[in-house]
């Protein structure tokens, strides 16, 4: 995507090469054409998946207070009834309703509602239940796949929080009920398909190009850039002809360190590297995906051939 900027500057930073964490090719083919003058229209994102660990915890939601005494079982008339009771009101903070629906293996690992509730905190927020089909697994048992929705984050605490997580949750028929498991079976994380990245990329360094720091801090996702900060300013000193290429995985990362310290060694499997050229300066940008939309995260320096 050529863009045109302001002064020049001679100086060329070194090349990309890989460290091999986790490869990922993306064929995205010609270098993506743009110029200062005109922006493309908004198009709706595309998505794609990316497994998490089941189970796994991403944010802490908020927990209602565990209530003492014994819980009364909770009765679902079929397997998808029984999940979506249990990821509902695990997601309005009734953990009381969601605990009298837990499976014998639950009970075991939580035998106490003050222990699954302290336990729940772990989870990401859910704000939206969407139920989907139930198949059967089994004597007496079915997994059911469901949409979950949760506040969008790119947090240096814990990582990435999708928008939405496409989940299986397995149900058991036990003592003439419907029973949960504590945990999914599986989790996959819907992400902004990869050719949005050079599009949020170009639009961040087209405000560059104009030295325009609080435009491209909005297409952040956060205030703060890791990686070398004085790359982020050539655009506003080169003149000439930048171009945005298409996104790599993140195992190309020369420098990984700082995104690995803030967002763990996960972050190798949902950022991308998009390679910027200038006049005289090469670097990658380092998206995330926040939302339907990938936002910039910093940069990433490229070594010589």
């Amino acid at each position: 995507m050529p863009l045109y900027s302001a002064r020049p500057d001679p100086r060329r930073l070194l090349r990309l090469a890989g460290i091999g964490v986790l490869g990922i090719a993306v064929g995205v083919g010609a270098t993506l054409a743009v110029h200062a003058a005109g922006e493309r229209p908004e198009r709706a994102a595309s998505v794609q998946r990316l497994d998490l660990p089941a189970g796994a915890a991403q944010t802490g939601a908020a927990a209602g207070p565990a209530r003492a005494g014994a819980v009364a079982p909770v009765r679902a008339g079929t397997a998808r009834a029984a999940v979506r009771r249990f990821l509902q009101a695990g997601a309005g903070g009734d953990h009381a309703i969601a605990y009298g629906l837990l499976d014998r293996d639950g009970l075991k690992r939580y035998p106490s509602l003050a222990r699954f509730t302290r336990a729940q905190a772990d989870r990401a927020e859910v704000t939206a239940v969407r139920v989907g089909r139930e198949r059967p697994a089994g004597d007496g048992r079915a997994e059911v796949t469901v949409t979950l929705s949760h506040p969008a984050a790119i947090d240096p605490f814990t990582g990435l929080v999708p928008a939405r997580t496409v989940e299986v949750w397995r149900a058991s028929r036990q003592d003439g009920r419907w029973r949960v498991a504590a945990d999914p079976v599986s989790v996959r994380a819907e992400l902004p398909g990869e050719d949005r990245a050079p599009e949020a990329v170009t639009a961040w360094v087209r405000r560059l190009l104009g030295c325009d720091r609080q435009g491209a801090a909005g297409l952040q996702a956060g205030t703060e850039l890791y990686g070398p900060a004085d790359l982020a300013e050539r655009p506003c000193r080169e003149r000439g002809r930048w171009t945005v290429a298409a996104p790599q995985g993140f195992d190309a990362a020369v420098e990984p360190e700082a995104y690995v310290a803030a967002f763990g060694p996960e972050v190798g499997s949902w950022a991308r590297l998009v390679p910027v050229q200038g006049p005289g300066t090469r670097f990658s940008v380092v998206v995330g995906p926040l939302g339907d939309a990938w936002r910039v995260l910093g940069i990433d320096p490229v070594t010589s051939r």
